[in-house]
């Protein structure tokens, strides 16, 4: 099983923040699933740290995980789409990274783990093939 997991429960995670999706995100972990990363998550990750102290043993923890990578320019088509249906729909998602995470997901058959109130409206939409790890 491959799990790709959204930047809001490595923040719980990380900070130590009880939440179900930390907690799931441990079990994982302690379970040796494979988790993976994107380069947004990384993005929205690292644009947080407070802490320059701790930079290098995060680097090297998210360098360990293997980096899904969009297919150019495929997934951003296929993550505008999602949107327009979406929006169709009458669901407004609040930024396109969620789509772009989700079609990734899709992309490599993975499952997701997210704290995301965005992210869970595309997966209950039923939109994509793309299904959450529960908490």
């Amino acid at each position: 099983m491959k799990v790709l997991v959204d930047t809001s429960v490595w923040v719980d995670f990380f900070n130590e923040y009880p939440s179900r999706e930390a907690e799931a995100l441990a079990r994982l972990l302690d379970d040796e699933v494979e988790i993976l990363t994107c380069g947004v998550v990384i993005a929205e990750f690292f644009q947080g740290i407070r802490r320059v102290d701790t930079l290098p043993e995060l680097e090297s923890h998210f360098r360990d995980m293997e980096c899904l990578v969009p297919r150019e320019p495929d997934t951003y088509f296929a993550a505008a789409a999602l949107y327009r249906d979406l929006r169709a729909r009458g669901i407004t998602i609040r930024s396109t990274i969620d789509c772009l995470i989700v079609c990734l997901t899709e992309e490599h058959s993975a499952l997701l783990l997210a704290k995301d109130r965005d992210i869970a409206q595309i997966l209950d939409s039923g939109l994509t093939g793309v299904r959450g790890v529960p908490a």
